[in-house]
């Protein structure tokens, strides 16, 4: 759970709604945009988050590092969901 005061959000489903979001703010993108290399700034992004997290895992120990490991596996979660939109853009 994600505690912002008096409000509690469920990890899992605030996962989802960003990666539901990140995915359509890349379709959005790429039907928008004609350069590929503004269409790869949200995957770009999400991806140097990715390792960021896994280097910061690495480098501190205990509950620490695995707090780090779960930013990271959410932040991959949020680039595949990118690349599902890139896909959706392939396929419409």
């Amino acid at each position: 759970m994600l505690h912002f005061g008096s409000i509690d959000i469920r990890t899992d489903i605030f996962i989802l709604i960003l990666s539901i979001l990140f995915a359509l703010f890349q379709v959005f993108l790429c039907f928008k945009l004609k350069k590929n290399t503004f269409r790869l700034i949200p995957v770009c992004l999400t991806l140097a988050l990715t390792v960021l997290f896994v280097a910061l895992g690495f480098i501190f120990d205990g509950w620490d590092s695995f707090g780090f490991f779960f930013l990271a596996g959410c932040s991959a979660v949020i680039s595949a969901c990118c690349g599902i939109g890139w896909a959706i853009w392939v396929i419409l």
